[in-house]
Formats: structure tokens, C-alpha cells, sequence
């Protein structure tokens, strides 16, 4: 079983790149956690990785691993895997020797373990085939043997499914999943998308402009984002600006009572889309903050149809396409709808100095 300190955990560390600062950034992974690090393009993300593996240089913090201190350490000294969104396979090596390439290099004295990696990841049929003949989810796989066959104490990957087409990023994240929960070392997974990082982490940290916003169980952050940008980066949907007096938020015809220490002032409203609520008539519908309104348009997209409400304040809604059928709803059909309260977070408006 894995100790207590062989994780990795990092102190204040921060870093730059031209005009951009990342951090100051304090985060611990268990050695049986997947964090996923979650961020818009250009928000540091990659830079933070890039600066655990030691590629690029840090202006302060501290980074252990396993309870050793490689803050100092050279990239090759450090015992990390690192996947990157575009592979990086040699083009001149088979697929077996760029999976050998790592353990050589670091001077193993057998690279035996390559054919259970290949067999683990599927690719043992491809072992003697280029990269230049491989498909980009046979790429990615081969690019995590390598990784791996180091027998790393830390696994960083950059975005590695971005590349790929729908089904193929599905089946590899899939296998990552299955992948991630067996190995015993700490693991770091970088993604701009939140379906896939809920669907692979045990932990998540969002960075917005190089700062760490949040960090905690994946579920826990995606329940109670700490801010708006949080929030959008997770899927919840903007209600709009109103007003509140510690007690009940008012915005558009709508107002939130029962906010026990809620803020005061001008307020930013948030929901979740999923969880808005129909009925036809109000003496059914459900508990929360309701509204009267007319269904003005619906988009069946797949797996859930986008339903947009004309109402004050304006609600899109997502929908199971039973639930459609179920209550015969179609454009210009009055309804009530219901916002649950614990889907509805509200934050306090931030002014500018």
C-alpha cells in the first residue's frame, strides 16, 4: 500500500512565461488521486505541468514528490511521465521501441515490461509498426506506454484526448478511467472540457488567468463553484444580475428567498440548465424559486434537447427527450417552471476599482 507522503505536493510555486504569471499555486495529490486541473486556453494550465516536470524554470514554491524535494532536480532525475496533446512519438522508432526508448534512457536494466504495457493498452498487435501508420487514439495509447514503461512515481498528461475525434476521445477516456484507478501514483490530467474532467477525476483544480480559483473532491467543486467563472467553466448557466438583501435575491420577475447569510447588494446569479422543472399548471409545480413563462423555441440536440423559455428573466433549459414528449411541449405552450433552490447559486457582483 502506498504511504501517506508519496504523493506529490506543491508549495507556492509560481512561474512565468513573457507577460504571464502562474500562481501562486499549493496543491497535494495522494498517490491514489487523479486531480484533474481544469482552465480555459491560455489560463496556465500546461504551464503548471511543464513546471512540476521541471521544462521550464520556477520563480519560487517547493515540489516533492514521494516526500523527496525535486524542486531542484533536473527533468530526467525526476521520475515523472509526461503525455503530451500531440503524442510526441519518435517517427524513426517502432511502436515497441518508443515505448523502450524511456527505460533506456534512464538506464534500465530490462525494458521486459513493454509487451504487458502493449497487452494492458491494447497495442501489442502494433508493436512493430511506425507512428506514422498509427491512428491518433493508437498514438495516444502508445504515448502512455512510454510513460508508463519508466515506472514513474508521478503521471502528468496535457490534454491528451483534444486531438481526437468523438468516439475515439470517448473510448480513450474510458480506458483512462480504468487505467488511472489501478495505477498507485499520483496523477495529473490537464483539459479545458468538464465533461472530461468529471468523468476522470477524484479531485479537480480550476486555474482562470494563472490563478488557482478552486480545489477540492470533483464533486464537491462542481456542486459549489466558489465564483462565476467557476461556475461557467462547469456548466452552470447565467440567470443574470439583480439585487439581495442577505435574505432573498430578486432578479427579473423572480425572487430567491431563503438565502440564510446571503450576500447583500448587487448580486450574480447562476443555475443549473439540467435541473430546471416543468409543469402546465401551478398548482403542480415543484418547490423552488418559479416563474410563468412560454416555451419560445426547441433544439433537439442529443443526449439532452436545449429548451429556451421566454420568461424574466430569460431560462434555457436541458431536457431528456422523453420528458418533451411526456409533457407534449412544443413552441409558444405556456408553462411554470420551477429553479430548484439547490441548483441556483448566487455571488456577489464584483466592482471594479
Amino acid at each position: 500500500m502506498p504511504t501517506a507522503e508519496a504523493g506529490l505536493s506543491i508549495s507556492g510555486l509560481s512561474a512565468q512565461a513573457g507577460s504571464f504569471t502562474l500562481g501562486p499555486v499549493s496543491l497535494h495529490i495522494p498517490p491514489d488521486r487523479v486531480l484533474v486541473v481544469l482552465g480555459p486556453s491560455g489560463a496556465g494550465k500546461t504551464l503548471l505541468l511543464e513546471t512540476i516536470a521541471g521544462l521550464r524554470p520556477q520563480q519560487a514554491g517547493q515540489i516533492s514528490l514521494a516526500g523527496t524535494d525535486i524542486t531542484s532536480l533536473p527533468p530526467e532525475r525526476r521520475r515523472i511521465g509526461l503525455v503530451f496533446q500531440d503524442a510526441a512519438l519518435f517517427p524513426h522508432l517502432t511502436v515497441k521501441d518508443n515505448v523502450q526508448f524511456g527505460p533506456r534512457a534512464h538506464h534500465a536494466a530490462s525494458p521486459d515490461g513493454t509487451g504487458d504495457l502493449l497487452h494492458q493498452l491494447g497495442i501489442e498487435h502494433l508493436a512493430d509498426r511506425s507512428p506514422r501508420w498509427l491512428s491518433g487514439g493508437e498514438r495516444q495509447r502508445v504515448a502512455l506506454a512510454r510513460a508508463l514503461a519508466i515506472q514513474p512515481g508521478l503521471l502528468l498528461l496535457d490534454e491528451p484526448l483534444s486531438a481526437l475525434d468523438q468516439p475515439t476521445r470517448e473510448d480513450m477516456r474510458t480506458l483512462l478511467q480504468q487505467l488511472l484507478t489501478e495505477l498507485e501514483i499520483p496523477a495529473a490530467h490537464v483539459t479545458h472540457d468538464r465533461d472530461e474532467a468529471l468523468s476522470i477525476a477524484d479531485d479537480l483544480a480550476v486555474i482562470v488567468s494563472g490563478q488557482l480559483r478552486q480545489t477540492g473532491p470533483a464533486a464537491s467543486v462542481a456542486a459549489e463553484p466558489a465564483d462565476p467563472d467557476v461556475a461557467r467553466l462547469l456548466g452552470w448557466s447565467e440567470l443574470g444580475h439583480g439585487t439581495a438583501d442577505g435574505t432573498t435575491a430578486r432578479i427579473g420577475q423572480l425572487a430567491l428567498a431563503d438565502m440564510a447569510a446571503g450576500p447583500s447588494g448587487p448580486v450574480h446569479v447562476f443555475y443549473r440548465p439540467e435541473d430546471v422543472q416543468f409543469s402546465h399548471t401551478t398548482a403542480q409545480t415543484p418547490e423552488g424559486a418559479s416563474l410563468t413563462a412560454h416555451v419560445e423555441r426547441i433544439v433537439r440536440t442529443r443526449p439532452l434537447a436545449r429548451v429556451t423559455l421566454g420568461c424574466d428573466p430569460p431560462v434555457a433549459a436541458l431536457m431528456l427527450h422523453r420528458d418533451i414528449e411526456r409533457l407534449q411541449l412544443t413552441a409558444g405552450d405556456p408553462v411554470q417552471v420551477s429553479l430548484p433552490t439547490g441548483s441556483l447559486r448566487v455571488f456577489p457582483t464584483r466592482t471594479r476599482p
